[in-house]
């Protein structure tokens, strides 16, 4: 079992236990949780924003002055200007904080939080097989070859945007008949690797495997520079044409519905997504549109 942190353990010797103090605590608390960038910015400015309400309603904030009251009158604001997801993450973060705070001596135990807002989910946007063949004809006459290739990988490894941006050509190695890539910043820090299939590999000769291959150079490149990752999205989604809903994290998707319509059972969809949890890979299940009128023409008797 770990050790457990009291506020000492963050705080400089002789300091008093205020405001920087407990916000210091709070960030190396989450680098210690291995937290990403991204969630350790979000969940502080989710904290700053709720320590602005707390002020302008209660008077001084601490810790120790937080109420189970409080925090559902900050649901009930919240529910009048946030969307579900806005106000599921705020109150994420508020609980972060409040068990380090509890860890940490700031509080003694922690006020009961507000339940999450139910939350309507999209439905996710993958391509059917006319509209991935569409996609690509349009990137082989308008585009140029680093597109193609950048597309024909994102339908063929199911890398997230992010994981792309990253991706060093030292992590890629091709042979004749097979290949592989190595994703070493995939989400939670977890690491995993993806066997490559012929049209992966195409996309990755087509981005110059041949030229770079073994080297640390990023394997998606500008005109100045390395690609970032919304450099990636634009680059993909000036493609959609006529598309609805369609954005390059649609790609992602396309790859695991069709590895679920092809039979492949979801424990290996999740190892090659990189999924945490099954009900996530269980979403690729759900039937679409296209599915279900698919599904009665199968009883149908009179012919088109």
């Amino acid at each position: 079992m770990g050790k457990v942190l009291k506020l000492a353990d963050y705080l400089p010797e002789n300091s008093s236990h205020n405001n920087l103090d407990w916000r210091e605590g709070f960030r190396e608390h989450l680098e210690e949780d291995e937290r990403s960038d991204n969630t350790i910015t979000s969940y502080l400015s989710d904290l700053n924003i709720f320590v602005k309400w707390f002020e302008k309603t209660q008077g001084n904030f601490a810790p120790n002055l937080i109420t189970a009251l409080d925090l559902r009158d900050y649901k009930r604001d919240l529910l009048l200007k946030s969307k579900p997801g806005t106000i599921n993450r705020k109150l994420s973060a508020i609980s972060t904080f409040l068990i380090f705070a509890r860890d940490a001596g700031l509080i003694h135990s922690i006020p009961k939080i507000p339940k999450q807002v139910k939350e309507q989910r999209p439905g996710i946007r993958w391509l059917n097989r006319p509209e991935q063949h569409g996609l690509l004809r349009r990137v082989e006459r308008y585009g140029e070859q680093r597109d193609l290739g950048a597309i024909k990988v994102l339908l063929n490894t199911g890398l997230r945007v992010s994981e792309l941006a990253d991706l060093l050509w030292s992590d890629v190695e091709i042979s004749d008949r097979k290949g592989s890539l190595i994703v070493r910043s995939g989400k939670g820090s977890k690491r995993r690797t993806i066997p490559l299939n012929k049209d992966a590999r195409s996309g990755f000769l087509l981005l110059g495997y041949d030229q770079h291959q073994g080297t640390d150079q990023p394997v998606m490149v500008g005109q100045r520079g390395r690609l970032t990752r919304r450099g990636i999205e634009h680059m993909v989604e000036k493609y959609r044409g006529d598309l609805d809903g369609f954005s390059c994290h649609s790609l992602r998707h396309t790859f695991c519905k069709n590895l679920v319509d092809g039979g492949v059972g979801l424990e290996k969809v999740a190892a090659l997504a990189g999924h945490e949890s099954l009900e996530t890979t269980r979403r690729y299940c759900q039937p679409s549109y296209h599915d279900l009128e698919k599904a009665v023409q199968v009883i149908g008797e009179e012919e088109d």
